[in-house]
């Protein structure tokens, strides 16, 4: 191994050696799966992309997948199709990426933070239920990081209070809970399909449907009626409900292909993440001050991103100082959540001043003030970690036992 250092303000710093493999894999079949739509297929398919949809289908062993524009569009449809709307409000994690929250703004809802276990960053599932009131429709949990959340306790929580339960896998392709793949532990799945995705097109994503009802009604939203059934849309149009009032949710055809193409693939690259996640957590082991969480009992993650949790009670030096020589490094990584949702400015209308935010006036009707949220593990955890690319798509033993010693050395004081 390539032990070469070099001098940093005094400190002598490990570089890293190695380089991350290019995702997505350029694969020749894939790029010919995009040029033969490109050449062979219409460039707007109003039918849908079956083909895609089919191999989806298989992939998730059920459910009715609804391949469209992106994966926030993904998680609208699956609201909107199961009637939420506005005053309804959806008990989600503060803890994840902005579409999350943005889809239920957007669909007229109102969004209602539990706190996540704060090793994780996954929904704690005792949070969910302390929150649940007369308004509660649904569960949106966020598998993050590639990561299943334990979607048998929050399934128990759910049926219990006669609530839906979404899925947001937009970083867990292939992810599994207990042995299942996940998006159809609850009442459907979003899924984005976006170039940096472990299932990537170019733009893209999914709706996974476990009801025929619930998906015509998303239709209604987003699909052309060239892709319903002719025996629906005979029906449809008798009852006045089929126009043109849609939300644009037309899919890309070359990034439909990709996706296709790729889907054979992700099992494989799946499992070499895997392999370099599990050499690394073996070369941290024991170390307190940096933490590679382990999975929940019953998960199969497949490592989207990679996220580490540096503890100062453990002796870990501030999180600026340990970023700061990690950037000097070569190994890079980065701040992915730097506040939680709930304490977003342009979240809360309270003392707001900038542009005009087309849900305030929701948020204040509904008398929200996400100033009395509190949070305190997805606090924590916005503070003490930092998120790596984790593209290692081929077994890479060596480099993980670099990018072991070079943490452990970011944490000494």
């Amino acid at each position: 191994m390539d032990k070469a250092a070099k001098i940093w303000e005094g400190e002598k710093v490990q570089a890293f050696t190695f380089t991350e493999p290019q995702f997505p894999r350029r694969r020749e079949d894939v790029l010919d799966a995009a040029m033969v739509a490109l050449r062979e297929k219409p460039w707007a398919r109003l039918e849908g992309v079956s083909e895609t949809e089919d191999a989806l289908k298989s992939f998730h062993g059920g459910g009715l997948p609804w391949f469209i524009s992106s994966g926030t569009a993904s998680l609208m449809a699956l609201l909107l199709g199961h009637e939420i709307g506005p005053g309804d409000e959806v008990i989600t994690t503060p803890y994840t990426w902005g579409a999350t929250i943005s889809a239920i703004l957007a669909v007229g809802a109102i969004p209602v933070f539990a706190d996540i276990q704060r090793e994780n960053a996954l929904l704690d599932p005792a949070t969910v239920e302390a929150n649940i009131s007369p308004k509660t429709k649904a569960v949106l949990c966020v598998h993050l990081f590639g990561h299943p959340c334990n979607m048998t306790r929050l399934r128990e929580i759910t049926r219990k209070h006669g609530l839906l339960l979404f899925e947001d896998g937009s970083q867990a392709h292939g992810a599994k809970w207990q042995d299942r793949v996940v998006g159809l532990e609850g009442d459907g799945g979003a899924f984005s399909c976006m170039g940096m995705k472990l299932l990537a097109g170019t733009e893209g994503g999914y709706a996974l449907f476990t009801k025929p009802e619930p998906l015509e009604k998303a239709s209604l939203y987003g699909k052309h009626p060239r892709g319903m059934s002719p025996d629906r849309v005979t029906v449809l149009q008798e009852q006045g409900l089929l126009d043109a009032l849609q939300l644009g949710w037309r899919p890309c055809v070359v990034s439909a292909a990709l996706v296709k193409a790729n889907l054979p693939y992700l099992n494989e690259e799946i499992a070499a993440r895997r392999r370099n996640a599990q050499r690394l957590r073996e070369n941290l082991k024991g170390q307190k001050a940096v933490c590679l969480p382990g999975e929940e009992p019953g998960a199969t993650g497949c490592y989207h991103l990679l996220s580490l949790v540096f503890d100062p009670a453990e002796g870990a030096p501030p999180r600026k100082v340990i970023h700061e020589r990690l950037q000097k490094s070569g190994l890079g990584g980065f701040i992915y959540i730097p506040t939680p949702m709930h304490r977003l400015k342009r979240l809360n209308p309270h003392e707001y001043e900038g542009p005009r935010v087309f849900w305030h006036e929701t948020l204040r009707q509904a008398g929200m003030d996400y100033r009395e949220t509190h949070c305190p593990a997805a606090e924590w955890r916005s503070a003490h970690s930092l998120e790596f690319s984790f593209n290692w798509t081929e077994e890479a033993p060596e480099a993980m036992d670099q990018m072991a010693e070079i943490l452990l050395e970011s944490v000494k004081s």
